[in-house]
């Protein structure tokens, strides 16, 4: 029966993708002009703050490979302004391949002295919560120091799932009042008491998942400053240790992309939320979360070939 079946009324399979390739990424630019912002509102601590940069990028490898298709070295100009201070220097990024970042810059810092910034301490032995600082405003003033930072960052995404994790080593050389060795201040970013002339160490931890424009996850944030203070100058409170000043929080992070068609004046302007509840800290220990709220979008001003 099979046999006499005429050939003409057998039906076509179906095609199969298996065999076929897999869809070509186009490439990155070989050199691209780009003006990014982002500007947040921060509560718990309160802030409010612009972050700009001008963005000179090329790319490293013509490659389809996925490691080495995002590749490049970008220099920068960056400025940051809020109400108290503002941030200006230079910025140079390089990704030898798509799992490593490496970043580093220098910020000439100014405070103005208002709202409360800068207020500076003898030592890392104080108390620096929200309501002591409110009480102590007037004796904020202004004054000048650099910042100097080293970010390698590495990330991985598969699917729709990504990984990311940043480390940074932070420099601080700030002009306070009493000129000791062993001073302080307090920054609203790191929201700790930072050496006047020291180190800090910060980490952001993400887990996210992008599903066209929304990007859902979380993030886990630490805070490590140190300081040189001879730590048997000071005796602490009977059945209490001395302060380390460090903080750790983790909470959820939501983005929403209104276009994530590429060129324009406002290339993928993007809302961003985060929470982050408190592990350990020095004064928040209540059930009040970090909030931050920011809206971010490039330019495009010199399209790569």
């Amino acid at each position: 029966m099979g046999l006499s079946a005429p050939a003409t009324a057998q039906q076509p399979e179906p095609p199969t993708t298996e065999n076929l390739p897999p869809p070509v990424l186009p490439p990155m630019p070989e050199r691209r002009l780009f003006f990014t912002t982002l500007n947040v509102f921060r509560y718990n601590p309160l802030g409010l703050e612009s972050q700009n940069k001008l963005i000179y990028q090329k790319r490293l490898f013509d490659s389809p490979s996925l490691l080495l298709r995002d590749t490049f070295a970008s220099a920068a100009a960056s400025l940051k302004l809020s109400p108290a201070f503002f941030k200006l220097g230079p910025v140079v990024e390089l990704q030898p391949v798509a799992v490593l970042n490496l970043r580093a810059g220098y910020e000439y810092v100014q405070f103005f002295g208002t709202f409360g910034s800068v207020q500076s301490y003898p030592d890392s032995f104080q108390n620096y919560d929200d309501d002591v600082r409110d009480v102590t405003n007037d004796q904020a003033y202004g004054t000048s120091g650099h910042h100097f930072f080293v970010e390698p960052t590495l990330q991985a995404k598969v699917k729709s799932v990504a990984l990311r994790t940043k480390v940074a080593f932070e420099y601080w050389n700030v002009d306070l009042r009493d000129g000791s060795p062993t001073g302080t201040f307090y920054d609203p970013t790191l929201d700790t008491l930072v050496p006047g002339k020291g180190w800090v160490l910060a980490n952001d931890t993400d887990l996210i998942w992008m599903n066209g424009r929304w990007t859902l996850g979380a993030r886990f944030s630490a805070v490590w400053p140190s300081y040189d203070d001879d730590s048997g100058a000071v005796d602490p409170l009977p059945g209490r240790s001395l302060p380390t000043n460090k903080h750790m929080r983790v909470g959820p992070i939501v983005a929403y992309a209104f276009d994530t068609r590429p060129g324009g004046f406002m290339n993928k302007p993007t809302a961003l939320l985060i929470a982050g509840w408190y592990l350990t800290h020095e004064n928040r220990t209540s059930a009040m979360p970090y909030l931050l709220a920011g809206f971010s979008f490039s330019t495009e001003l010199l399209g790569g070939r």
